[in-house]
């Protein structure tokens, strides 16, 4: 028996070792897991202490190369997002240009931004609640159907509105800056 003996006590030792590496394992996963947890929240310490303490200079004593270098990051940082939002309202601004609308007084074409049609005077508002109530119509009685591609709005150069200065486009009867109604 001596034989099996030694066998089966090999083979416990082997499982107790393969435990204790699953174990230890184990613990160094969690160890990493600590370490990063407490990385975090001294970051978040940290940002709330540098808040609190920025802008007493006996506290800042030592440390304003960290403490200008925080400053200089967050400028550049308000910086760059007002310059995100100046981009973006640029594009929602382009955005709303290239839509165009179908005049139901005279038929012409106009820009979303303007603010009255140039073939009747008609003011914008009263051309956009036209064609949403078409719209709400058609949506109503037909399956929809893929708007037509917007129609960038013409480029006026030359003439200009006596009455704002807005430029127009030869032919126009009114301003679609002002709605003045043009002399031919």
């Amino acid at each position: 028996m001596g034989f099996l003996d030694d066998i089966g006590a090999s083979i416990n030792r082997g499982t107790e070792a393969v435990g204790r590496g699953t174990r230890a394992a184990q613990l160094k996963l969690r160890q990493n897991e600590l370490v990063k947890e407490r990385q975090g929240l001294a970051a978040q310490l940290g940002a709330a202490l540098y808040d609190k303490v920025k802008d007493d200079p006996e506290l800042t004593s030592g440390l304003e190369q960290l403490f200008n270098g925080i400053a200089a990051i967050d400028d550049e940082r308000a910086s760059i997002q007002a310059e995100i939002e100046s981009l973006e309202a640029a594009a929602t601004a382009r955005s709303e240009a290239a839509v165009t609308l179908k005049c139901p007084g005279c038929g012409a074409t106009v820009s979303a931004t303007d603010l009255f049609c140039s073939g009747c005077g008609k003011p914008i508002a009263e051309i956009k609640a036209a064609a949403e109530a078409a719209a709400a119509q058609s949506a109503a009685y037909a399956a929809p159907v893929a708007p037509a591609a917007p129609v960038a709005p013409a480029e006026p150069s030359g003439p200009t509105c006596p009455s704002c200065g807005a430029p127009i486009v030869e032919g126009d009867a009114f301003c679609m800056g002002c709605g003045q109604k043009l002399d031919e």
